[in-house]
């Protein structure tokens, strides 16, 4: 797991969830791990977003619209986080 800057978080996981098999999610959390944004990839094109936090939202989506739901929710996650740990990891329904 490792730390990056939250003014690149977005730029970061847009890299990150075009590099995602499916099967696997990118997880973004906060220092004290009590909020989190998780994007999981279904198959190509087809991403489930998840935030728990603040609020707690399920999206099925295409990839272009997870990259924006992934801009709101960080804002609204982590309004004052300056670092956020982040992790890439196997689904645990996927083999």
């Amino acid at each position: 797991m490792g730390m990056i800057s939250a003014s690149n978080a977005v730029r970061t996981a847009t890299g990150m969830i075009r590099r995602l098999k499916p099967g696997y999610r990118l997880e973004l959390l906060s220092f004290k791990k009590d909020r989190s944004v998780t994007i999981t990839r279904l198959g190509p094109g087809s991403l489930v977003v998840a935030e728990a936090g603040f609020e707690h939202h399920r999206w099925e989506v295409g990839e272009d619209e997870a990259l924006r739901l992934l801009r709101d929710a960080i804002d609204r996650e982590f309004p004052r986080s300056h670092q956020l740990r982040f992790s890439v990891r196997q689904d645990a329904g996927a083999e």
